[in-house]
């Protein structure tokens, strides 16, 4: 049996659902002021519904390392997002040099907050695997006050922020913030502190990020972009499963669905 093959459709597709921004969304909208990403495979969970603020984008992210001899390990994703005015989104990715896998994989993420569902679309088997959507009850679009239940944290002496203000990015306004977070030395072994700084610029129109960048000297740069930002209704064609593609809902653990 090639384990390869058996385990690595799982582990992208894991990854895929649990990540952000790194492998793009599946709320296209990013992680955004206290956004989380989705939940696990017993039933996905997302931020907000965004509705009546359609767009479609070209995403794109970027992963580059470098090791202690010089050498880089690049990772590369490139793809299209989309929401439309009921606040389905659509996310489409091609991501190379993952896993040590030759060539490129697509991926395409459906959710669907109208019906209840989210769906991973795999073009080679013309399969939909379908998970149960879960959102968040009574959440307040423009405050955002489902953290409100949420006890606040003590902030932490090691973590600094700095507003960097309001810009127009990619053809739509965007407020940027910094984050540095830093590691005192000894902390984890470390000889000297470990500074991470993070780059986040989002547009409180569209509630999506347009643009990050996260340095950290232990994991490398990791770069996320949104461009040619469209306005308009997209295609309701994206929102779909294709007529050809067969359904198959998603084993939970224990086995059921």
């Amino acid at each position: 049996m090639n384990f390869k093959a058996l385990v690595f459709p799982a582990i992208l597709g894991s990854l895929l659902i649990s990540s952000q921004p790194v492998f793009g969304q599946l709320d296209p909208g990013g992680p955004g002021p206290g956004g989380r990403g989705p939940g696990g495979p017993l039933g996905m969970h997302m931020g907000k519904v965004v509705t009546g603020e359609p767009y479609s984008a070209t995403v794109t992210n970027t992963t580059v390392r470098t090791l202690a001899d010089g050498n880089t390990i690049q990772r590369t994703t490139t793809g299209t997002v989309a929401r439309d005015s009921q606040g389905r989104t659509y996310s489409q990715e091609t991501i190379t040099g993952m896993f040590g896998q030759s060539g490129a994989k697509t991926i395409t993420f459906i959710s669907d907050p109208v019906a209840g569902y989210v769906y991973t679309l795999n073009a080679e088997t013309k399969t939909a695997t379908r998970r149960p959507l879960h959102t968040p009850a009574n959440s307040d679009s423009s405050t955002g006050d489902r953290n409100s239940a949420r006890p606040s944290r003590t902030p932490s002496p090691n973590v600094v922020t700095a507003d960097l203000g309001t810009q127009m990015l990619n053809g739509v306004n965007a407020t940027g913030k910094t984050m540095t977070h830093t590691i005192p030395a000894g902390q984890m072994g470390n000889e000297k502190p470990i500074v991470s700084t993070t780059e986040t610029w989002y547009s409180t129109e569209l509630k999506v990020v347009v643009s990050s960048k996260r340095t950290d000297p232990r994991e490398g740069t990791s770069t996320y972009a949104l461009t040619n930002i469209q306005r308009t209704e997209p295609s309701s064609a994206l929102f779909a499963v294709p007529s050809d593609y067969t359904v198959k809902d998603a084993a939970s653990f224990g086995g059921r669905h």
